[in-house]
């Protein structure tokens, strides 16, 4: 019976350690540094360090996982009434004709549209953890993360 305690009591540690720390790249930890990227679009080249100074609401979505998907729809809208924040959508579907449709499906402002190509992607699964979750992120003028998936409500607070 002791045993049986002992192996349970370890994977509940397991897995809590586990969860608490796979489901986010360490560009998705608030209270880290968002480091920097570049990616380009049809009306050119972007660079995360370039919006040094302002609040950057980067979105990390996909067709295949709806929720993000719906986010972007979201976060792009409260981008278009906001001048305090500067959007930044980046997209991981198969590929940029899907990625092309789906900004006209869903009436997206196209200059904070981008997509990631395949060879790409190695940045994002690696500091931001896409692979395993699209997330997007509150970014503040110093370059830093300050929010995870903020509602409008967080936004405004923490964007003054």
């Amino acid at each position: 019976m002791k045993k049986v305690f002992f192996i349970l009591a370890t994977l509940v540690v397991v897995v809590l350690f586990t969860s608490a720390s796979s489901n986010k790249g360490k560009g998705g930890i608030v209270g880290t540094s968002a480091g920097d990227f570049t990616i380009s679009n049809a009306d050119g080249v972007v660079s995360l360090s370039q919006f040094r100074g302002k609040y950057v609401l980067l979105t990390l979505w996909s067709s295949a996982d709806v929720v993000s998907r719906l986010d972007n729809i979201k976060y792009d809208r409260y981008a278009s009434k906001s001048a305090n924040v500067v959007p930044l959508s980046v997209n991981f579907d198969r590929s940029s004709t899907l990625f092309t449709e789906l900004v006209t499906a869903d009436s997206l402002e196209t200059s904070s549209q981008y997509y990631c190509e395949r060879q790409d992607r190695s940045v994002f699964e690696q500091k931001w953890g896409q692979k395993q979750q699209y997330n997007t992120y509150l970014i503040n003028p110093s370059g830093t993360v300050i929010a995870v998936n903020p509602t409008d409500q967080d936004i405004d607070r923490l964007v003054k």
